[in-house]
């Protein structure tokens, strides 16, 4: 069997289609409804059809022309009254001159229009639920001797009056009902339509006041294929693709702040020290070689650490361009591991840390792959020197590269004071400078892990942080092999 199709799921075309063949199918099977059942009703003689005492008339004028002036004596109206259906027409026995015998309509014949007493005459009022009066002349010798008058109404009945009340206008009811039915089933499938558009809609206004007001933390939860599903879904895209950018620009913002911040204070630092020196030297009263040679090696020193600052703001820089690439070349990673080995060793020992690295086994010997070495290299300084920042004399560092699968890895271990839990969570970011409980060393400025991890992702790897074993800090990173 197929799949049952829901109609919110339809588009609104479509349902309003639906909804229209909706309104005429149910208007014309009530209104069928209402015609049988009138028809049965009338066809088992519940109800008296509009015409019924009118088809009485005959029988009755027939029956007064046989009897002919036994009608005047009123001993014969209990015989009449057997011929004439009372609970439907009103009569009245006239003599010649016009006046009541007897009977049960109590109108005066001097109000009713009629032409003469011995003619056969007929009057109607109205068109629905007309009122008719017939006037049959009684004849003796053929000469009119009285008159008897007829009223009765053209209108559906019940056989028993006293629910006449309830049939009496059946048949405007019969002809308005296509109306009536097209009328209520309109407002119904127009109020349950109205219901389903303004739902989604006032979800909508709701949403959109929300934006004017800077409040994107809300969600439109109407689903649906049709328009609206597909309006609100595209609402939803838009809020969530603002929220980005929202949020982008004002983390942005933030990291503006804190750059400026940043630069700020590890510029103020150097430039303090330089602009005290030189006023220890033009103030001073005597010329002290030895002293002069001293400031001018800490301005110098300090200059360089704005140089080497500003050097690393323009490399984050280029880093973060789109268009920066790196330059990918064939290498002997052994040969560049033995290197940066013996580089590190030496640099480790100025500080009494003993350096060890461990290579996997299919390194021993000659190993190419394709990778930019100058990245690598600036990679595996920047975690050293941030090792070396942290480990007391007589402690170690470790370097382990491994091969696993078509990834290069490598594992750095020291047995400093490792990382506190805010370093782990904001290591990565420009311009950290590590928890001040744990920095032992201040001049660096926080960029080095970050372009660490700038640069691995360039390379297409990953890389995390964290403690090892013996309580120093590790961080693990990894690089395709190409």
């Amino acid at each position: 069997m197929g799949k049952m199709v829901d109609v919110d799921d339809i588009s609104l075309k479509k349902q309003l289609i639906i909804y229209i063949l909706a309104v005429i199918i149910l208007s014309f099977i009530c209104t069928t409804v209402v015609i049988t059942a009138n028809l049965i009703l009338m066809s088992r003689g519940i109800i008296l059809r509009a015409d019924y005492y009118e088809s009485k008339v005959p029988f009755i004028e027939k029956y007064i022309e046989n009897t002919g002036d036994k009608l005047l004596n009123k001993g014969f109206k209990t015989e009449l009254e057997k011929i004439i259906p009372v609970q439907g027409i009103e009569y009245q026995v006239l003599n010649y001159k016009g006046e009541m015998i007897y009977g049960n309509y109590k109108t005066d014949i001097v109000d009713l229009p009629f032409k003469s007493i011995d003619k056969r005459d007929k009057i109607v009022v109205g068109y629905f639920n007309a009122e008719v009066i017939e006037f049959i002349p009684i004849s003796k010798n053929g000469l009119a001797v009285g008159m008897v008058l007829l009223k009765y109404h053209i209108k559906p009945s019940a056989r028993n009056p006293k629910y006449n009340f309830l049939v009496q206008y059946l048949e405007q009811i019969v002809v308005i009902s296509p109306f009536v039915f097209i009328i209520l089933f309109t407002i119904i499938f127009v109020s349950k339509f109205n219901k389903k558009l303004s739902g989604p809609l006032n979800e909508l206004l709701e949403g959109a006041n929300k934006i004017k007001n800077r409040n994107l933390e809300f969600k439109i939860s109407y689903k649906s294929n049709n328009e609206l599903g597909k309006l609100c879904s595209a609402f939803e895209d838009m809020r969530n693709e603002l929220k980005v950018t929202l949020e982008n620009q004002w983390k942005l913002e933030q990291d503006r702040r804190y750059m400026l911040e940043a630069i700020a204070h590890d510029l103020r630092t150097p430039l303090t020290i330089i602009k005290g020196h030189i006023e220890g030297i033009l103030y001073s009263n005597k010329f002290d070689e030895d002293k002069f040679i001293r400031y001018l090696n800490l301005i110098d020193k300090n200059v360089d650490r704005i140089i080497k600052l500003i050097e690393k703001m323009d490399r984050i820089v280029k880093l973060e361009q789109q268009d920066f690439k790196l330059e990918f070349e064939k290498c002997d990673i052994v040969k560049f591991l033995n290197e940066k080995s013996s580089d590190f060793d030496r640099i480790c020992s100025l500080k009494k840390i003993n350096f060890i690295m461990k290579k996997d086994e299919k390194l021993a010997d000659k190993f190419i792959i394709s990778t930019d070495i100058n990245a690598l290299s600036q990679i595996l300084d920047n975690i050293i020197s941030n090792s070396l920042r942290y480990t007391p004399i007589n402690g170690e560092i470790i370097l382990k590269v491994n091969i696993e699968k078509n990834t290069l890895c490598f594992l750095i271990d020291d047995t400093g004071c490792g990382f506190s839990s805010r370093d782990i969570k904001n290591m990565f970011k420009r311009f950290y400078q590590g928890d001040e409980s744990r920095s032992k060393e201040k001049g660096h400025y926080g960029l080095g892990l970050y372009i660490v991890k700038t640069l691995v992702e360039k390379l297409g790897g990953s890389i995390t942080a964290g403690n090892n074993e013996m309580g120093g800090a590790r961080v693990k990173f990894s690089i395709p092999i190409q």
